[in-house]
Order: C-alpha cells, then structure tokens, then sequence
C-alpha cells in the first residue's frame, strides 16, 4: 500500500543557529508533526541566504531530493524563495514542495531597491513553481495575494507551548524581543521612552546583534535617555534565560515595522502579558486571535503606528500612569491566554496543507 502524502516530511532550513521566530516555528512544527505520529525532520542547508552562492544552491537541491513514495518538502521561505529554479525543478521531478513563507524576502528594511526587486522577483517565481504556499497568518496570506498574486496559500497559525505566568517587576519592565535590526525599529521605541524618565521603566531589548550601523543607532539612542542605565542589551536568551525574561516583564513593546504574524506576541500572551504591537500587520492578529480586529476596549494592549513615536509615547504613559488601564490590559492578556492554539494545531493545519491536492502550475 502506498505511503500517504506527508507521512515522511523535511523541513529544510536555513542552517543559521541565531534564533528567529522563523526558525522557532520550524523547530516547533517538525516536533508537533512527529507528535501526530509523522517522520519528521529538519534539514538544514548551509549558505548565505536569501543571498546563496552556487554551491548553497548545490546544498538545497541535494536537500530537495529525488520523488521518494509518501514523502513531502516544507521549505523555509528564507531558502527557497531565493532559489526558485531548484523550486521549479523539484517539483518537475515529482517531489511536493510546499514553500513556508515567514516573511517576505522583500520586507526586510534597509536593503538596496534593486536588490529588494530582485528578491522580490525570485519569490514570486519559487511561490509559483512550488506545490503549495504555507503562510503564519490570514494578513500573510492576504499580502502575498497582493504582493505575488498567490491566491491560494494555505494558513497555519503559530501555536504556543502552555507557559506560567509572568509575575512581573518593580519597577515596572518592558520587554522588546527581536533582532537588533532597522525591520525591528527599536530606535522609535527608545525615542519614544525619552519624555517619560519621570516614570518608573526599566527595558530590555532582547535578541540577536544586527547590522553594527544600526546597532550604534540603538546605542546613540539609549545614550540620549535622561537615565541610559534603565535599558540592557542582553542579547538573545532561550532556555531558561529567556522564560526568566518573561516572569520578570510586565509588557511586551513590538515596535516592528513588519510582521507576518509576531509570535512573540503569542509567546507574551502565553505568560499573561499584554503587549503594544505595530498597526497594519499580523502582530495585530496575533494579539487579538482573530484577523477581523476586536473592541480596542476588550484587547490586551494597544496597536500604534510603527513610524509615530509620539503615539508610542502616549501609550506607555497611560499604560505607566493608569492602574486601571493595566488591570484592563492583564486581565485581557490573561483571557486571550486560555484561548491560545498549541502547536499540535499548527501540525494539523500544516498536514492538511501538504495532503490537499497539488494545484495547477502557475
């Protein structure tokens, strides 16, 4: 009897031990799909990416492979969208290849125009050739029918693993976990804390370094704080370190100027803390749970324009001055919390996805 679709998944990678919440959701996914009985494994490919070299291109279509009976190909976006030929040619031989899109290759800020219209071009051709799309979010899904045309990628939304809740600090601690990098925007959150040094904040940013021009742009604006002393740079943290992150952190402030989905949005509300998440993303689903928005009054934080420091700023005031407000917010964080997807969803949605019959090539 033959295998059934998926019974055997790869999930290639980008072989790139800094962790993203891209790569989080892979990790995350391949275990959840070996939980629902599946042979699934992560397949790291070496190189450069979304920027490879011939022999990282060599490196995927040996992790591509040959048609093997029951077996499927969930690649991460971040690999397959810059090599759309070995895409193209996978697919030709007979090996289903699904392309999980994170976030657009595009998006990412401070890249050269001509180079963000090439990448941009590359990923519309690799959605095209590839069996199936996967995406993190409805807005996801919505951008890349605008961006690409893709008209049928398929939605699985991150889950969460149950974690215990955040007992918080004193004074009150803010939490801003990303990537030190210009997509992250964390120079306008530090902007935006400057008038309120006659509050009581502390901040982390928390993440991988980035580009050392932007990081010494984060340091120029800590630097320019009435008390630079309240911001720490830690670096990124997992494990044990970071779940000590978030018992301490009272909010979660995501400043981004792009995201698909957010799931540290998710991971705070796991915790019961409120976050404040950029307008005009999938943070904005991840934070309410739904993509058609909820009563701003029944949400557990707020949505602000990523490019408007000033509305930043009077945000965390209310959120600093007001107990109310910040009972209002814990309390919503903590009802979102009990309504959270697992990732044993987020498996199921994926396998539904690698299961649907293969669509006509674009």
């Amino acid at each position: 009897m033959a295998e059934p679709a998926g019974a055997r998944i790869d999930v290639v990678v980008p072989d790139d031990d800094r962790p993203t919440g891209g790569s989080l959701y892979d990790e995350r996914v391949a275990a959840a799909l070996r939980g629902l009985g599946r042979e699934a494994r992560t397949v790291p490919v070496a190189g450069d990416w979304p920027r490879p070299d011939t022999t990282a291109r060599r490196r995927l279509r040996a992790a591509l492979g040959a048609p093997v009976p029951g077996r499927a190909v969930l690649l991460d976006g971040l690999v397959g969208c810059a090599a759309p030929e070995a895409v193209a040619d996978a697919v030709a031989a007979g090996v289903p290849v699904h392309v999980l899109v994170h976030l657009p290759l595009a998006l990412e800020t401070g890249l050269d125009p001509q180079l963000a219209a090439a990448l941009d071009r590359q990923e519309a051709a690799a959605l095209a050739a590839a069996t199936g799309v996967v995406v993190t979010s409805s807005w996801a899904a919505e951008d890349l029918r605008r961006r690409h045309g893709t008209e049928d990628a398929a939605v699985a939304v991150p889950g969460t693993e149950p974690a215990p809740v955040a007992t918080g600090s004193d004074p009150p601690r803010l939490t801003c976990l990303g990537s030190l990098t210009p997509l992250k925007n964390q120079v306008l959150l530090l902007e935006a804390l400057a008038p309120l040094g006659g509050q009581a904040w502390s901040l982390d940013l928390v993440g991988a370094p980035g580009p050392p021009p932007w990081r010494a742009r984060v340091d120029a604006a800590v630097a320019a704080l009435p008390d630079p002393a309240r911001v720490r740079v830690p670096g990124p943290l997992t494990g044990a370190a970071l779940e000590a992150q978030w018992a301490a952190t009272d909010l979660l402030v995501l400043p981004s100027r792009a995201e698909t989905y957010g799931m540290v949005v998710a991971e705070a509300l796991a915790h019961g803390v409120p976050a404040l998440v950029p307008a005009g993303t999938g943070a904005v689903e991840a934070l309410d749970g739904t993509p058609h928005g909820v009563d701003p009054a029944e949400r557990a934080g707020a949505v602000l324009d990523p490019d408007d420091p000033a509305a930043w700023t009077t945000a965390l005031r209310a959120w600093l001055t007001d107990p109310a407000l910040r009972a209002r917010w814990r309390a919503a964080a903590l009802a979102r919390r009990r309504r959270l997807r697992r990732w044993s969803d987020t498996a199921h949605d994926v396998l539904a996805a690698l299961e649907a019959p293969a669509r006509a090539p674009s």
